[in-house]
């Protein structure tokens, strides 16, 4: 054979030692691996004892009365006791801390509200993140907020209201539960859209502020429409509109600001939620949401938060997340625009 078509030698490389995996990187690997099994699995026992569900206020106001209307359906759904437990104070920074530094587990619960989401434009220095510290599980309901006079103020309807208004600039009062309060946003909403000028009373709930409207003190008062409707209905207050985007079916001959005024798009709706700690497996997670959807459907739920003027709904947590950071950005422009303060 001749030597330049006889094959080439294949070059044999020099056999590499095995390298031995480190002792800790195998056990990460190993937890990750566990990981993904393990996360079915916790949703798949979840819940086997009694759940915590939080409230920010102390018992006997609306906080109380969705919780408590909740607690019983939300126990017979998961099969296991859900206990009320309030912790008041400081505007709600105990239960939102006590909710944040839980266990990520599920099983304790916070009863939120819509200024939980826009808590950072009121309170710049609050050490709770809205979006980091919770996991938004679920809308349990929205509620309207809703405008009323003293009887005798000469204005029937929102339209006569803006128009007295004009013509006494800085004249008329209005009171609310508080600054930095959902009445107090959606009035200064109005305020700021219907271009009138007209002062804030602030008062520590609303049990003093519905007194001093019907005794003339303060002209105008914004309010949760649940604790409002009996004083309209006896006829002590004259109720001119409604902030959601439709009219309330406890009052449906009362119109919504877009109507009373003119003012098309306006809309100021609160919500009630369930949130837990923020690094709660999205299992967990889903399988509250589930839950709190079954609740839905129970008669006694339903009736008890549409006598307490909110809407029953629920929603999943992507759609819960998207709706909380709306409100967030509606709540940033108000305070913005408004140039509030703090909070109560």
């Amino acid at each position: 054979m001749d030597l330049q078509t006889q094959p080439r030698p294949r070059a044999v490389r020099p056999r590499q030692p095995l390298r031995r995996q480190s002792p800790v990187l195998r056990a990460a690997a190993a937890c990750a691996l566990l990981g993904v099994f393990a996360l079915p699995a916790i949703a798949q026992t979840f819940p086997v004892k009694p759940l915590r569900l939080i409230v920010r206020a102390p018992p006997g106001g609306g906080d109380d009365l969705h919780a408590r209307l909740l607690a019983g359906p939300l126990a017979k759904v998961l099969n296991q006791p859900v206990v009320v437990e309030y912790r008041p104070g400081a505007g709600g920074l105990v239960a939102w801390e006590f909710t944040a530094k839980a266990p990520p587990d599920g099983y304790t619960l916070l009863l939120a509200a819509s200024g939980l989401a826009g808590v950072r434009s009121l309170r710049p220095d609050m050490p709770v993140d809205p979006w980091k510290d919770f996991a938004w599980v679920s809308k349990v309901g929205t509620f309207p907020l809703i405008f009323y006079v003293n009887t005798a103020l000469p204005a029937k309807n929102l339209k006569e209201l803006i128009a007295l208004a004009r013509k006494r600039p800085g004249e008329l009062n209005y009171g609310s539960s508080g600054v930095g309060a959902t009445p107090h946003l959606a009035a200064e909403y109005f305020r700021g859209v219907a271009k009138i000028d007209i002062n804030h009373v602030p008062f520590k709930g609303s049990s003093q502020l519905y007194i001093d409207v019907m005794a003339g003190r303060v002209e105008m008062g914004t309010s949760v429409l649940g604790g409002t409707i009996s004083f309209i209905k006896a006829g002590k207050l004259r109720a001119l509109a409604v902030t959601s985007a439709t009219r309330s079916p406890q009052l449906p001959d009362v119109p919504t600001v877009a109507e009373a005024a003119g003012l098309p798009g306006f809309e100021f709706t609160p919500f009630y939620a369930i949130v837990t700690q923020g690094q709660t497996p999205m299992p967990i997670v889903q399988q509250l949401s589930a839950a709190i959807g079954k609740v839905m459907n129970v008669t006694e739920f339903r009736d008890g938060l549409l006598q307490a003027g909110t809407e029953p709904g629920a929603n999943t947590p992507e759609q819960m997340l998207a709706l909380a950071k709306h409100a967030a950005a509606q709540i940033d422009r108000i305070v913005k625009a408004a140039g509030i303060k703090g909070g109560d």
